[in-house]
This record gives structure tokens, C-alpha cells and sequence, in this order.
């Protein structure tokens, strides 16, 4: 079979594959059961796509995002203040942050 270019099937057939293309090969080929990894990629994409979906039909609520945003902001100042402050903030570095004042 010649192409229209002039060229033979074979030579367009020994175009070499990037390494990453032949990684992703030798890695299909080890895999045993292909019809189960098929269907949890594809389970993946669809649960990333529901849960995009989800996320932008929460977001059109009116009072949702308000809500989780003041819940962010206020989860932001608490654990902001137990670190500047200390309070019951358990950590392996025993050296508080104001060390250096003293």
C-alpha cells in the first residue's frame, strides 16, 4: 500500500515512539486483567465528572457558599490563633514561636 505522499506503510510505521510512550506500553502489557482497569478508569472519570457537576450545582446556591466560606474563615482564624498563641497546639518542635522575644 503506497500513501498518496509517496511513502510505504512500513516507513510510516517506523516512526519511533517517545519513552514515555513506551513506558505506558510496557506497563499495558504487564497488566493481567485490561476489561477491570478499563472499567476503573472509566468509573474515575465519571465520578470526577459527577463531582465536578455537583460541586458548580452547590456553588449556584444562594446561601451555600456564603455559609462555607464563613465556615472556612473561621476555621482559618482559629487554627491561626492556636499557632501565634500556642494554645493546645501539640507539636515535636518544642520551641515556640516567640522564643526569640526572650
Amino acid at each position: 500500500m503506497v500513501m498518496a505522499t509517496g511513502e510505504a506503510l512500513a516507513e510510516v510505521a517506523a516512526i519511533e515512539q517517545p519513552e514515555i510512550g513506551k513506558t505506558v506500553q510496557e506497563a499495558w502489557d504487564k497488566v493481567e486483567d485490561k476489561h477491570a482497569v478499563t472499567s476503573l478508569a472509566v468509573a474515575g472519570i465519571v465520578a470526577l465528572w459527577g463531582s465536578t457537576g455537583m460541586i458548580s450545582a452547590i456553588d449556584r446556591l444562594p446561601l451555600i457558599p456564603g455559609t462555607l466560606e464563613l465556615v472556612g474563615i473561621g476555621y482559618t482564624g482559629k487554627l491561626d490563633f492556636n499557632v501565634v498563641f500556642n494554645c493546645n497546639f501539640n507539636t515535636s518542635n518544642s520551641m515556640s514561636y516567640f522564643a526569640w522575644l526572650s
